[in-house]
């Protein structure tokens, strides 16, 4: 019987790939472009869209009608990324993908956002040359760093989406970082796991080393709470957090159950696990949120649009675009940590498939320590000093 279910579900998981691959990936219109000097070659689903990331964003106004309704966008922006709010308005008026493109660009235009981008990209061209040749070498100060892990929801059956952050841990353990991975339960609840990973932090308190967390999708929510119970007091040692697509405020897809073959491919899951990451309760907990000041919180994700959607991201990229832009599991904006800084990455959605996540894992950790390590941001172009 047990054998039945195993190939039952076998099928019913090659049978879900084939339907989610016979999708049209060639809808849309073909374009070309750049935001904030990350180049897209893709489709997108409107003229607008297309015109908005191909000629406007270029500085080629061509077309006096589009121009004048993007450049009431623009005189409307007050200093802060657009919210869920206003990216559904845009996604109405507009698209869903011109409303994508429009954040990242917002995202790109923003002062701290620019100038990190800036010294992660010089070390993401480092760490992709040097790391395939083992010859990656780690700024001075890394030796009072070490990394902690906690996985994404149901990290222990789904590993192929890189919910159990195996790419990341191999990449920094391999070039020299002590890694700690916390065993979250991997179908509980938020504020459940948000205790297990209390106690880890509170484990390394006394190891010498300054703490680098490293959350993904479910997880983040479950630092937040973490850092928010313990504190100031309790968090001296932790210098930074990468909150990887970070469910911060829920997914509609847990209010609609828009993934009901779940359960036919991993197995009975809890309720309170899905249950937690509703909407309504998410929200609330997430205006409860107090990250300790001097931690460095980086708000990591992707942006795709319609041409750029990974198959495993299509089965809610769809379905949520009534709610405005998203990554296919997660609304856009709900990702972000207030006061943190966003680096986002065009063309990837929530699984981030389209990333090298080793070379990016290496990057991201040698961008914090010299961004941490010089606290006016003066950073010379040589990743390793």
């Amino acid at each position: 019987m047990k054998f039945t279910k195993i190939i039952n579900r076998s099928l019913n998981l090659t049978i879900l790939l084939a339907a989610l691959l016979s999708l049209s990936a060639c809808s849309g219109l073909a374009v070309r472009g750049s935001v904030g000097g990350q180049t897209i070659d893709s489709r997108v689903d409107s003229e607008v869209a297309r015109y908005y990331l191909a000629s406007y964003l270029a500085g080629k106004h061509t077309n006096a009608a589009l121009d004048e309704r993007i450049d009431r966008v623009y005189q409307s922006v007050n200093g802060s990324l657009p919210d869920r709010g206003e990216l559904k308005r845009l996604s109405e008026e507009f698209s869903n993908d011109f409303a994508a493109l429009y954040f990242a660009d917002q995202i790109e235009r923003a002062p701290l956002n620019r100038r990190f981008r800036s010294v992660f990209d010089k070390a993401y061209d480092y760490t992709l040359k040097a790391l395939p040749e083992n010859r990656v070498v780690l700024p001075a100060a890394a030796v009072g760093y070490e990394v902690m892990f906690v996985p994404a929801y149901l990290y222990k059956r789904i590993t192929f989406t890189g919910a159990d952050l195996a790419a990341p841990r191999e990449a920094l353990q391999r070039v020299g970082f002590n890694c700690h991975f916390v065993e979250t339960d991997e179908d509980g609840t938020v504020e459940a796991n948000a205790e297990l990973v209390i106690a880890a932090i509170r484990a390394r308190a006394q190891s010498g080393r300054r703490l680098i967390l490293v959350s993904a999708s479910k997880s983040g929510p479950e630092v937040a709470i973490a850092l928010t119970r313990l504190g100031p007091a309790e968090t001296h040692h932790v210098a930074a957090w990468i909150n990887t697509v970070g469910a911060l405020q829920g997914s509609p897809m847990a209010d609609e159950r828009l993934a009901p073959e779940l359960e036919y491919i991993v197995g009975k899951v809890k309720l309170g696990g899905r249950e937690s990451m509703m909407t309504a309760a998410s929200r609330q907990r997430f205006n409860s949120f107090r990250i300790p000041e001097h931690v460095l919180v980086i708000n990591y994700f992707g942006i795709p649009v319609t041409g750029s959607i990974s198959f495993l991201a299509r089965r809610g990229f769809f379905p949520l675009q009534k709610h405005g832009p998203n990554d296919g599991v997660l609304l856009l904006s709900d990702m972000i940590y207030p006061g943190g800084i966003t680096l986002a990455e065009l063309g990837s959605d929530h699984f981030l498939l389209n990333d090298h996540l080793d070379i990016t894992s290496v990057a991201l950790a040698i961008t914090i320590i010299r961004w941490m390590e010089n606290p006016d941001h003066q950073i010379s172009p040589t990743p390793s000093s």
